[in-house]
């Protein structure tokens, strides 16, 4: 029969008492932003791109930030935006307004919009389809982090525990 010592039981609920709570949300922290980093890769690799200005506009939580895309943890918070202000369009698809003339010229199959050219072309007013870039990135990232929480959990309780107790 194993003995327990009641003093190395209290020695080790009043270290753990101490240390898990700073611990606990360090690694909340951790996960957070880990899932956010891993959003922010995902969201980067589907931007579609003709000179990759969002792409390279693309951060985590930064002031200057007009677009922001939040991931809600329990207590953790992680935001990813841009601050140009068409990334919302790109996103979430919009619709053109049917007669609006748009600047610019054809080269080839790719309108290249210019502001002041004397040509350009008239629009349909049809839905543009969003991207999705971001809610994509979040659904992706959403289906692996019980595998994130998992390691983060089992580095928790090795630094809680680094004896193996």
């Amino acid at each position: 029969m194993a003995k327990v010592n009641k003093k190395d039981l209290e020695r080790q609920y009043k270290r753990l008492n101490k240390q898990s709570k700073r611990e606990v949300q360090v690694s909340m922290d951790r996960v957070a932003r880990a899932a956010g980093l891993q959003v922010l890769r995902g969201a980067q690799d589907r931007v579609p791109s003709r000179d990759g200005l969002l792409r390279a506009s693309l951060m985590l939580g930064h002031k200057e930030n007009v677009f922001d895309f939040v991931l809600n943890g329990l207590r953790a918070e992680i935001t990813i935006g841009t601050s140009l202000s068409y990334a919302r369009y790109v996103e979430e698809g919009f619709t053109q307004r049917k007669g609006q003339f748009v600047p610019g010229y054809w080269d080839k199959e790719k309108f290249i919009y210019v502001p002041d050219h004397p040509g350009g072309m008239i629009l349909k007013g049809k839905r543009i389809p969003g991207v999705h870039y971001l809610a994509r990135s979040e659904a992706e990232v959403e289906s692996i982090m019980d595998e994130l929480v998992k390691e983060e959990l089992d580095d928790l309780a090795r630094r809680l525990f680094p004896d193996g107790r």
